[in-house]
C-alpha cells in the first residue's frame, strides 16, 4: 500500500505556501551538503532537488528525510513520526499544514540545538556515513516516491 494518496498531495503542494517552499529548499540545501562527497548517488538526487531541474518541487521523501534526521537526534520518536506521516496521508488540507508546521519548528529547533550542517560541525560527525542507512535508506525512498 503506497504511504501517500498522490492526488490529494500533489493538489495541496501545487497550491503551496511560500514558507513551505523555503522549508522544502532548505531542506534540499542541508541534505545536499550532507551527502556531498559522501554518497554519490544520494547526493545526485539532492543536487535535482536543490540546484537542478526539480529545484523548489516537493517529493514527499523529502519531509521523510528530514523526519528521519529529527528522529536520528532524538527530536522525534517513532510513534510521532508515524503521526506525522499519517498527517501526510490525510485528505484534509489543514493536517498537511500541521505537519509542515511540526517539520519546520523540530528542524528549527535541531538547527538553534547543533547549529546547520556542516562538516566542521562536531554534532554531526558521522551522519555522513550513516545518512544512508538511518536517514534515507532505499525503503523510505522508494515508499515516499511510490505516489507524487
Amino acid at each position: 500500500m503506497p504511504l501517500f494518496p498522490g492526488t490529494l498531495l500533489d493538489i495541496y503542494f501545487r497550491m503551496e505556501s511560500q514558507e513551505t517552499k523555503k522549508l522544502v529548499a532548505a531542506i534540499a540545501e542541508e541534505h545536499y551538503s550532507i551527502t556531498d562527497g559522501i554518497d554519490g548517488n544520494l547526493n545526485y538526487l539532492w543536487y535535482m532537488y536543490h540546484k537542478g531541474t526539480k529545484k523548489d518541487e516537493f517529493r514527499p521523501f523529502v519531509y521523510m528525510a528530514e523526519l528521519m534526521l529529527l528522529k536520528k537526534y532524538n527530536y522525534i520518536t517513532t510513534t510521532e513520526l508515524q503521526n506525522v506521516m499519517g498527517m501526510m496521508k490525510s485528505e484534509d488540507k489543514d493536517n498537511l499544514h500541521i505537519a509542515t508546521l511540526t517539520i519546520k519548528n523540530l528542524r528549527e529547533l535541531r538547527i538553534k540545538e547543533h547549529g546547520i550542517y556542516s562538516k566542521d560541525n562536531e554534532a554531526y560527525n558521522e551522519l555522513g556515513y550513516t545518512y544512508a542507512f538511518d536517514v534515507l535508506n532505499h525503503t523510505v525512498f522508494l515508499q515516499t516516491m511510490a505516489e507524487k
